[in-house]
């Protein structure tokens, strides 16, 4: 523990001791004003649990500069993997449009040669107009048989000549989007291409910094980059998923419903809150180890495990669920207590149902909840959707 730290935690200790004495040697204090301190004292000792909950303060300058050039090189990673899922989704489309375009070309020239075999026929036969085979009639009958047959027969020419037209126009309407579909893989391409220097430059300057540090702060950096290796690996998964399972309308946050996945908390206990991606992705509540961990609604599980390294220490989020609540939005808690998870893959939970229980696995070096809001993978500020 820094010197920082020691000294925020003997000073809160003092405000105790002194707090203690004082309820002895003043009796005077009204039993509000009592409230009130014990609350101010409260609310310090969770704001320092919060601290020696995360990394924050060990970060040096250097380790700060990497941390902002790792939330680029994320953005641009994520970038090019969205840009990459375009060109994917477009190829195979490009696929179907090319075999769709084979097909109605089969078809138009079926139907084309129907129609000339039809117009060969009726040369054949004199060029008999409909006209003439109806002043050929032998009597009122037979007028009324052959207008029938006439009929028919201009009927099935229209409709002929019709599914010929519709057919053509078709082909054409496949090969414009096939272009533009083409052209759009061209334009991805190229930003791809844009990104990646963009990447490559921001991963030189990272490493330019990196062998400057300290072995302190390279083991911190470590484990630092492990974490985004992890999140980025985490946030592919659950894109994947949301493409699987797609909404069209994501809910508001106002209109959620969530809960608290704490009893008795609410965004107001938030000891640690949302900075961004390659960041802190989520808040923080700061709890006693063992507190139950409610999911915030209805929904299925998608993640349930526990991230370790091959030595099988705990690494990342630890032991971690992820929720998927079927209106666009997942929500994530990290850093339960070892094999304290309830859920597994697939099962159907309830909201307010305990998931698991609080405690300090992965990257923490305290008792906490860390809870996100995900859409389409990537991490929101979920402060929005707490009550």
């Amino acid at each position: 523990m820094n010197i920082k730290k020691t000294f925020r935690i003997v000073f809160i200790i003092s405000l105790i001791m002194v707090f203690l004495s004082g309820i002895g040697l003043v009796n005077a204090a009204t039993s509000s004003e009592l409230r009130k301190q014990q609350s101010d004292i409260d609310k310090q000792i969770e704001e320092t649990n919060s601290e020696i909950a995360g990394v924050k303060d060990q970060m040096t300058d250097q380790l700060n500069q990497i941390s902002e050039l790792n939330a680029e090189i994320s953005t641009y990673q994520t970038d090019i993997d969205n840009l990459q899922n375009q060109i994917d989704t477009l190829t195979t489309q490009i696929d179907e449009k090319q075999k769709n375009i084979e097909e109605q070309q089969v078809k138009y020239d079926a139907q084309k040669e129907a129609f000339e075999k039809r117009l060969v026929a009726m040369y054949e036969s004199g060029s008999v107009s409909y006209l003439d085979m109806l002043l050929s009639s032998d009597g009122l009958a037979d007028f009324i048989s052959k207008y029938y047959l006439i009929s028919q027969l201009a009927e099935y020419d229209e409709e002929l000549l019709q599914n010929i037209e519709d057919t053509r126009k078709q082909i054409e309407n496949e090969k414009t989007e096939l272009e533009n579909a083409k052209n759009e893989i061209a334009a991805s391409q190229s930003a791809i291409q844009t990104k990646q220097n963009s990447l490559t430059s921001t991963v030189n300057q990272k490493n330019a910094i990196v062998s400057n540090l300290s072995a302190e702060e390279k083991e911190l950096q470590d484990k630092l980059e492990e974490f985004e290796q992890d999140k980025r690996e985490i946030q592919a998964e659950l894109a994947a998923l949301s493409r699987k399972n797609p909404v069209e309308d994501v809910v508001a946050p106002s209109a959620a419903g969530y809960i608290s996945p704490l009893a008795g908390k609410t965004k107001s206990n938030i000891t640690t809150g949302y900075y961004g991606y390659a960041n802190h992705t989520g808040v923080d509540f700061a709890c006693p180890a063992g507190t139950p961990i409610r999911a915030v609604k209805d929904g299925t599980v998608v993640i349930s495990k526990a991230l370790k390294r091959p030595d099988g220490t705990y690494k990342s989020y630890g032991e971690y669920v992820v929720i998927d609540h079927h209106d666009g939005t997942m929500t994530l808690y990290a850093h339960m207590t070892p094999n304290s998870r309830t859920v597994t893959v697939n099962q159907t939970v309830s909201q307010g149902q305990t998931i698991g229980l609080v405690g300090t696995t992965g990257n923490s070096t305290g008792n906490h909840l860390h809870f996100e809001v995900r859409i389409g993978g990537s991490p929101v500020n979920p402060t929005p959707y707490l009550p």
